[in-house]
């Protein structure tokens, strides 16, 4: 698969790399050095390269959209226009360095305001509730990555793949607006959790035997080694 990283910091860089590994092929964006950028794309390999933000959207089935909160509208800017592509959304709203939240309401959250800005999208949140060195370290070991949004078969099928293919396992939460229970400050942000502890969580009983909201499938073996650095 070809997937597009706009947001090639911590997170994003860390998924392409796991992603590599599992055998896709990644266009790295949005970076301010464009040396970096050069550099995982040679350390993925799977003739991965350093794109534009408009490239890596054009040149993609998937998106991870990763960049920071505060930069959300530039990067958005430089994408353009989004042609039905899938998009994961990592981000979470810090507004400054001292990692205060931006507050919505209690029918908003942040990834319908991602999603009313990126026109034409599948917006997906999943992979912000854990740390960049997490999604290294523990890759393979059965923890579980949250995922809501509005298109269950996108989720059951391209996301949740991804997900595996990471090395972790799908939970589906629900509706897009179900993210809003993994944002910061929440009781799902931050916390390595097996399958049963979500489970738990979330309000199943955690030896759930017809799956639950898990999306059910392997696990990739593929993203168990952490990518060097």
């Amino acid at each position: 698969m070809k997937i597009g990283i706009v947001g090639s910091g911590d997170i994003g860089s860390t998924l392409g790399l796991l992603w590599a590994k599992a055998g896709h092929q990644i266009y790295f964006s949005f970076s301010h050095d464009e040396a970096k950028l050069e550099h995982l794309a040679a350390e993925a390999g799977n003739d991965s390269k350093a794109a534009t933000p408009y490239d890596a959207v054009r040149c993609s089935e998937v998106v991870l959209f990763s960049p920071p909160w505060r930069a959300q509208d530039e990067a958005i800017k430089q994408v353009g226009r989004f042609e039905g592509q899938i998009v994961i959304d990592t981000t979470n709203p810090y507004i400054d360095d001292q990692m205060n939240v931006q507050q919505f309401g209690e029918k908003d959250s942040s990834s319908e305001q991602i999603a009313r800005k990126l026109d034409g999208a599948k917006v997906i949140k999943a992979f912000n509730t854990l740390r960049d060195e997490t999604l290294r370290a523990r890759t393979g070991q059965g923890l579980v990555i949250f995922c809501a949004g509005n298109y269950p078969v996108v989720k059951k099928n391209e996301v949740a793949q991804l997900i595996r293919d990471a090395g972790f396992v799908p939970f589906d939460v629900g509706p897009l607006h179900e993210g809003k229970k993994q944002e910061p400050g929440t009781d799902r942000y931050l916390k390595e959790l097996t399958l049963d502890e979500a489970r738990r969580l979330a309000g199943e009983p955690a030896d759930e035997t017809d799956g639950g909201r898990a999306i059910t499938g392997e696990i990739s073996t593929e993203g168990q080694k952490q990518p060097a650095r």
